[in-house]
Formats: C-alpha cells, sequence, structure tokens
C-alpha cells in the first residue's frame, strides 16, 4: 500500500526529539529502532503526541483547497501556476495536476498512523502512580487527533454525508504490509464519535485556568463534535455541543483591536479554540511571498461581501499598488507570513448554532437570528439587529456569514458541498470557462491518488477520475 510505504516512519526525525534518538542508537548501536524502544517512558510518550500534534500541519492543506476550488479566491496579480489547475477544476489523480488536492491524503493518514503507533505503546511504558492521570490525558489527545484526521479525510474524499456511501478506509492500527478497503462513510463515523468522547471522557473539565488552545482538551473537543453534528445534518447535538463551548466564556467573541490583534499572532489568547503552532511562513506563504508577489488573492465577491464599517474587511484583506492580498496570516512578532494555524475559534460556534437553529425540524428563528446578531455585533460598528421571516432566508443569512467570517479558514468549499450549493464566481474573478462549478458535479469528491490505487488493489477511485 502506497499509503503505508509513505508511512513507514523516520522515527528519529518525527516520532521523538532527535536528542532522545541519538540516545537509544548510541546505547544500542546495532540494535533495530522501533517503537517499543522509541517509547519507554511517559515523556518519550509525551514526545511522540507532540509529533502527531505536529502533523495536524496537514490542516493547511485543507485551507489552501477550500480557498482555491471556492469563491473566496482567485489568481492573484503575481500567479505563475501556483494552484491555477486546482482553481480551474482541472485536477486529476496523478500528482502533476493533483498535487493541491490528493496530498492531504497522506497528510491526514501520516497523522493517523503517529497516533495509532504512539496509541499501542502507552501502556507499556513503567508510570509511577501519580502520573496516571497525564497518561489518559495523552491518550485523551491521540484519540482526538485520530477522530479528526478520519473526519478530515471524509470531508475531502467523500461525497456529502451519508452513512451508507463510501467513505475512507478506517485505520486503527499501524501495519506497514496492509492494503485496507474504504470503509462506509457511517463505519467511519462511528469511530470519530467513539474516539471523540472517549477522549472528552479521559479529560478533565476545562476551565479559565486550565484551558490551553495548543492541545486537544475538553472544550475544544466539543467544539469539534459541534462542527461534526452540523456535518451529518444532527442539528440538535450541534446545538448542544456548540452551546456547552459558548456557555463556557473561556473564549468569548472579540471586538476592535483585540479581534484584528488575533491575526498578528499579537492576542493569543482571543477566540481561538484550537490552533497550530508556526515559526516558518508555511500558512502565510500560501497567498503571499515574503517578498510581496501575490500569488492567491482574495475574489473580488469576497471583498465586496464586507459592510461599510465591517472591521473584517481590513483585517483580513489588504491592498498594494491596488491588488488586493490575503491579510489574515500575513506577518507576526515572528516575521512576514509566519502565522499559526487558527483552526477553530468561538465565532464558528455561533454560526454553528445559527445554522443548526434553522435547520431543525421546527426551526428557532429567534435564536438563531439572536446568534448570527451577536456575531455581526462584534464585527460591524453601528450594527442593526436583523430578523427573518423564514427558515431559508435565515440560512443563506448564516451562509453569507459563514463566507465573510471564516474566509481562508478552510470552511468555504466544505460549507458549499454540504449544503449541495454550486461554487459561484463573479466574471472578474475567473474565466468564463470556471466561474461555476454545479452542485452536481463529481469534483465535490477530490481524487484518491493515483499511486495509492496502483499500490492497494482493494482500494477504489472515487467516480470521474
Amino acid at each position: 500500500m502506497k499509503l503505508r510505504n509513505n508511512l513507514v516512519i523516520l522515527l528519529c526525525g518525527a516520532l521523538l526529539a532527535s536528542a532522545g534518538c541519538k540516545r537509544a542508537l548510541d546505547q544500542q548501536p546495532n540494535a533495530t529502532f522501533s517503537d517499543a524502544n522509541a517509547f519507554r517512558t511517559l515523556n518519550e510518550i509525551q514526545l511522540g503526541v507532540n509529533g502527531a500534534f505536529g502533523r495536524y500541519s496537514a490542516y493547511a492543506n485543507h485551507m489552501y483547497v477550500s480557498a482555491l476550488l471556492s469563491d473566496e479566491a482567485k489568481l492573484g496579480a503575481s500567479n505563475s501556476g501556483q494552484g491555477a489547475l486546482t482553481y480551474r477544476f482541472q485536477y486529476g489523480a496523478d500528482g502533476t495536476t493533483g498535487g493541491d488536492v490528493t496530498g492531504a491524503y497522506y497528510g491526514w493518514y501520516s497523522l493517523i498512523d503517529q497516533v495509532n503507533r504512539v496509541l499501542a505503546q502507552i501502556d507499556k511504558v513503567a508510570i509511577n502512580p501519580g502520573e496516571e492521570p497525564r497518561r489518559e490525558v495523552l491518550r485523551g489527545q491521540l484519540l482526538g487527533l485520530r477522530a479528526l484526521g478520519h473526519f478530515h479525510l471524509l470531508e475531502m474524499y467523500a461525497d456529502r454525508y451519508d452513512p451508507a456511501k463510501t467513505g475512507v478506509p478506517l485505520i486503527l492500527t499501524s501495519c506497514a504490509t496492509c492494503q485496507p478497503a474504504r470503509n462506509t462513510m457511517g463505519q467511519v463515523m462511528a469511530q470519530i464519535d467513539l474516539d471523540l468522547s472517549t477522549a472528552k471522557s479521559l479529560m478533565p473539565a476545562a476551565t479559565a485556568a486550565n484551558f490551553t488552545d495548543t492541545v486537544l482538551n475538553a472544550l475544544n473537543i466539543t467544539g469539534y463534535q459541534a462542527r461534526i453534528a452540523l456535518y451529518k445534518r444532527d442539528y440538535q447535538s450541534a446545538i448542544n455541543f456548540a452551546t456547552t463551548v459558548i456557555n463556557s466564556n473561556i473564549r468569548p467573541l472579540a471586538t476592535g483591536t483585540n479581534f484584528r490583534n488575533i491575526w498578528t499572532d499579537a492576542n493569543k489568547n482571543q477566540e481561538v479554540l484550537f490552533r497550530r503552532l508556526y515559526t516558518t511562513s508555511t500558512i502565510g506563504g500560501l497567498w503571499t511571498t515574503t517578498g510581496g508577489d501575490i500569488y492567491i488573492a482574495p475574489s473580488d465577491k469576497l471583498v465586496a461581501s464586507y459592510a461599510a464599517g465591517d472591521i473584517r474587511l481590513q483585517a483580513y484583506i489588504g491592498n498594494t499598488g491596488g491588488n488586493n492580498y490575503v491579510n489574515k496570516f500575513y506577518t507576526s512578532g515572528l516575521g512576514g507570513r509566519i502565522n499559526d494555524i487558527k483552526a477553530m475559534r468561538i465565532a464558528e460556534m455561533y454560526l454553528i448554532r445559527a445554522e443548526a437553529y434553522a435547520k431543525l425540524g421546527t426551526p428557532d428563528l429567534v435564536n438563531g437570528a439572536a446568534d448570527l446578531n451577536t456575531l455581526r455585533a462584534a464585527r460591524i460598528s453601528g450594527y442593526t439587529p436583523v430578523t427573518y421571516a423564514t427558515a431559508a432566508d435565515l440560512i443563506a443569512a448564516v451562509l453569507d456569514e459563514r463566507f465573510k467570517e471564516l474566509a481562508f479558514e478552510g470552511f468555504r468549499w466544505f460549507d458549499l458541498k454540504r449544503n449541495n450549493l454550486p461554487v459561484q464566481r463573479l466574471a472578474s474573478d475567473a474565466n468564463a470557462a470556471w466561474q461555476s462549478l454545479p452542485a452536481n458535479s463529481f469534483r465535490w469528491i477530490l481524487p484518491i491518488p493515483r499511486d495509492e490505487i496502483i499500490a492497494n488493489p482493494n482500494t477504489t477511485q472515487n467516480p470521474g477520475y
């Protein structure tokens, strides 16, 4: 299986810090280096968990692909082919045309493999009695990461959620020679739900004193449960989970300068529920180089969507020489284009709950509108609350707000997909040949990498590729 060949992990570089690897090799110069002798103490388990969190950097691809395939981006003034085939819906399953859309397949399975390797050893290490709570938290973080890896794979490489439809391979153990078939979406989702609920049960309740957004904890796992419940159309659960996160008041909505400073990493305790730390220009560099070349720009459609007085216009969009650029992730105290991934913010919880209220069997337009108005009031100066006469009106307003609020954070393409909506770009953003993508196009399900199909006879390609 090509997937597994790619995941024969460089243990010294990924599973452990180099110093730990050097010590093990110095002590056993002729021995085989394995998971068993890599993980001998709880501190070494911690290093393995750190490595798994590092692999959540695959979310950068999620952000990039969502922008390129949707209507929130356009090819920039300095673009010389970067992401162009993806933007034009001309991607395939091979590495030449499909590298943008297939890369995450190995990225997420790399994370899952890392998790499974560490989980296999976590009960084998000797610990002091007082270390048991720490071990359980680490176990919970690993289970949470495995759930997220499988969820993001479903979003990208499976159809709109239907438990009976073809999903992705469900991987619960590390195996270099296995050739797994694809499970149903329902089977994968059942494991995702189990991993998340088990993970949360192993963690202490989140408080303002113990909360950190750089690791998984009981609060941001609840946030992911809200996101996933919305994805699978379990609207009451989405409301319940989002309410728990909002009512915690641990990361409330930010306003003014505090909000703007989220995007320069100057305010790391504002709104963000989960983030991936970066010390290089990985995120900002997706859109604009440190030299100022604009590869991928915000679409005219996105820029025009912000009302006068909307703080997001300046926070999200910059302009140089008459050309707009992505100001999100543009700079920080570490330098140009060096910013953390904000994988989850409290704003999303308000939007999840508003949409779920609108989509209940008996829609709750009052509470849904209240959530939407709360978010807008934090973003738009002099905002006047709006009421909605129908569920359809509220749903449209929420999706429009998600377009504006969550731009370039990895949501737009997936929002359109799960709502069975087409991509519709402006003429100023795209050539007529790729201004739109019908909701029934096969391209909403991204291709499994071709080399994976060749290497694993038990898997199948998605239709159309």
